[in-house]
């Protein structure tokens, strides 16, 4: 368990880091604002401000509300994240790492790269942290409060937190090229953690009525490491006693298994639902 906990500490480490080095080598020198606390140190930086300063004293801020309103598990969880991303900033800045360093070397048309290329770095960092549980803190505090608190939902919270930021952006930079590339940066990056942080857990769902369980399950064991779960059932047309066998595997395991099926019992029948997540053993290390 120990063993777990520090794999997933450096796991949320790694993830915080890279969705750094995507705002700081990407969106920091075009001036994408992607919305969050990030966000907003973009629009502080055209007054002079470093990013690492205003990134820290929002994520200070945003700590305390999560204090007040979340509770102090909720604050412990949180703290690492909120204080590693500003100080990853605040080492590329006080070693004055150039911001371009990257974009200048590899394109005449560094917006378009630096949004998609912010978008993935971002993008996957974020999904990495989200998928072990970690958090970076900011503007998630905000729409965990506006959640559970208010009861809105998801969508109207990002809304009201990201979605003001970017228009704040567009305000304060009056570039709509930019605004664009910001929007479809939100979105990629959307993307890119739905489907990494949850969609990357998820699996198939076998549910096999048939009259010879103890052979399908069985069958199962010697072909895939996978447990089922066996319920009683009766056909609603025949009336006849069956048995439901439902097991659950990740996609690779999928076709393996569904023939294994078919020929251990030919009159059986199979459906198969598409699962959003799995987790436990085999699955994850939950």
């Amino acid at each position: 368990m120990k063993r777990d906990k520090i794999l997933e500490l450096i796991l949320i480490t790694v993830g915080i880091i890279l969705m750094n080095l995507g705002f700081y080598f990407f969106f920091l020198p075009m001036d994408l604002v992607t919305g969050g606390v990030t966000g907003l140190s973009v629009i502080f930086e055209k007054f002079n401000i470093d990013a690492w300063i205003s990134i820290l004293v929002l994520n200070i801020i945003f700590l305390f509300i999560g204090l007040i309103f979340l509770g102090k598990e909720f604050f412990l969880r949180t703290i690492f994240g909120s204080l590693l991303s500003p100080f990853i900033v605040f080492i590329l800045q006080i070693f004055k790492v150039p911001e371009d360093l990257i974009i200048r070397q590899l394109t005449e048309t560094p917006l378009l790269v630096s949004a998609v290329l912010g978008a993935l770095l971002v993008g996957f960092g974020l999904g990495i942290t989200f998928r072990n549980g970690g958090s970076t803190g900011g503007m998630d505090i905000a729409q965990i409060v506006l959640h559970k608190k208010y009861h809105q939902n998801y969508t109207f919270s990002f809304l009201i937190t990201d979605g003001v930021i970017v228009l704040l952006g567009f305000l304060v930079f009056k570039d709509v090229e930019k605004l664009l590339f910001s929007i479809g940066s939100v979105i990629l990056m959307s993307i890119i953690i739905d489907n990494y942080s949850i969609k990357g857990r998820a699996g198939s769902t076998l549910f096999i009525v048939t009259n010879k369980p103890l052979l399908v399950r069985d069958a199962i064991f010697a072909s895939v490491d996978r447990g089922v779960t066996m319920i009683n059932a009766k056909g609603g047309y025949s009336q006849a006693d069956k048995t439901l066998v439902i097991c659950v595997v990740n996609r690779r395991e999928l076709n393996l298994i569904r023939e294994v099926v078919k020929n251990t019992d030919t009159d059986s029948f199979t459906f198969i639902a598409q699962t959003k997540e799995a987790v436990g053993r085999g699955f994850s290390r939950d």
